[in-house]
């Protein structure tokens, strides 16, 4: 968790508890990390704006109240000596929240599963899944019904010996499960989970053993990647917490049930672009955990990412 720096976390004074700030402040006293707390006040609909001739006005006082109600969740952090700023912010949740990551060059964005006010009746909010597709820097969305502690962490790779930034990514990712674990005196899982690909569209597999004997082949190299991959990390594919899941039809499903299965309370796992689909989660795979889990999830970005939004988009 050393590498966050310039942490912002977006409450709900709406909400009673504040798990996403709770942990924010954990991180931020043991990186020495700066910490803005944001909220928002939303745009009014033209309907609220021709009903209220001082709509103006009424964002203002809505802005100030927000604004102390910020500051009373500040001053005692600064009092411990944290370096902690408040700010309100005008406009859509999502849009606000990313651009004020470029403005600000925030590294790691925190905020709750879901709002009070979500439309999605999933259990990640739509400004959740923004947020996880293009928000510039890496983000955790934190399970607002718990006080946040994650003793069951898992963490998500896909080693790629010949893909480095895929391999930056892994690192990245292990490194962060693994001291999240360790601060929480709890225990870190690993995940790979693979395919064959190709496999329905080739004639050639309708061939007796032809399959199974390319599904052991497949299996061997990809336990031989993972092996590799963490020998630094004195694991290996056989080892306690380390799974290696095969699955045709949906990787996703599989992580999903695993999480379930292990009880896991934090995934982490990585975004990348897509090719002509920029801040697009990598493949199908990261989309279809999402849907499934019910847990806190930290996502990272690799450094080439490249966020649709930009500092004038309203």
């Amino acid at each position: 968790m050393k590498q966050f720096k310039s942490i912002l976390v977006a409450v709900d004074n709406r909400l009673e508890e504040h798990p996403a700030l709770q942990w924010a402040v954990r991180i931020a006293m043991q990186n020495q990390a700066r910490l803005k707390i944001v909220d928002f006040v939303p745009e009014f609909s033209w309907v609220a704006r021709l009903a209220m001739p001082d709509s103006e006005q009424t964002k203002q006082v809505l802005a100030d109240e927000k604004l102390r109600n910020l500051e009373a969740l500040a001053e005692p952090l600064r009092q411990q000596g944290l370096d902690v700023t408040t700010k309100i912010l005008f406009g859509k949740t999502s849009v606000k929240i990313m651009q004020e990551v470029l403005s600000s060059h925030h590294d790691l964005v925190l905020r709750v599963t879901k709002g009070t006010q979500s439309h999605r009746t999933e259990f990640f909010g739509t400004t959740s899944m923004r947020l996880l597709r293009t928000c510039p820097c890496a983000v955790w969305l934190v399970r607002a019904d718990v006080v946040p502690s994650f003793a069951n962490v898992l963490a998500a790779v896909d080693p790629a010996p010949d893909d480095a930034m895929k391999e930056m990514m892994n690192k990245t990712i292990m490194d962060l499960g693994q001291s999240i674990a360790e601060y929480e005196n709890g225990q870190l899982h690993v995940v790979h989970a693979w395919e064959v690909l190709g496999t329905s569209a080739d004639e050639s597999w309708s061939i007796p053993g032809k399959v199974e004997e390319a599904v052991e082949k497949a299996r061997l190299e990809v336990a031989a990647a993972l092996d590799n991959f963490l020998s630094p990390y004195n694991l290996n594919h056989l080892s306690d917490g380390v799974h290696l899941l095969h699955d045709e039809n949906n990787l996703g499903k599989a992580i999903s049930d695993l999480a379930k299965q292990q009880k896991i309370d934090l995934i982490v796992m990585g975004t990348i672009a897509r090719t002509g689909i920029p801040g697009a989660l990598l493949g199908n795979t990261a989309e279809q955990v999402i849907d499934r889990v019910q847990c806190s999830v930290l996502t990272m970005k690799p450094n080439n990412f490249t966020s649709p939004m930009t500092l004038s988009e309203q």
